[in-house]
């Protein structure tokens, strides 16, 4: 009888381990998905050099590629943010501006 007094006890360290562990993995996971985007963002903006060279199609691709990276850059902490949103919107307007010029030819 004495030692089911300890089922419980037993029960609830069970579940703190095991939503530790949850959690951990969860937030590796989320970690991971965060820094995801800086591949994305290293890809697209590496590409400015080559901007004149890249068809209307491509051009309208890589501006939907910076519209989707600019949420995740949103959810930085402030200086990040504002030093990864200030070069996304210098890429971006590249894009743009030579897009533009392409469109009007």
């Amino acid at each position: 009888m004495e030692k089911l007094r300890y089922v419980p006890l037993l029960l609830a360290v069970m579940t703190v381990i095991s939503l530790g562990t949850q959690y951990s993995i969860l937030s590796s996971g989320i970690v991971f998905a965060q820094e995801d985007w800086k591949g994305e963002f290293e890809t697209v903006c590496s590409k400015t050099q080559d901007a004149m060279t890249f068809s209307v199609d491509e051009l309208k691709d890589l501006i939907a590629r910076c519209d989707k990276l600019k949420p995740l850059i949103e959810k930085l902490e402030e200086s990040p943010k504002k030093v990864y949103r200030r070069r996304l919107h210098l890429c971006k307007d590249l894009f743009v501006f030579v897009l533009e010029s392409k469109e009007k030819k």
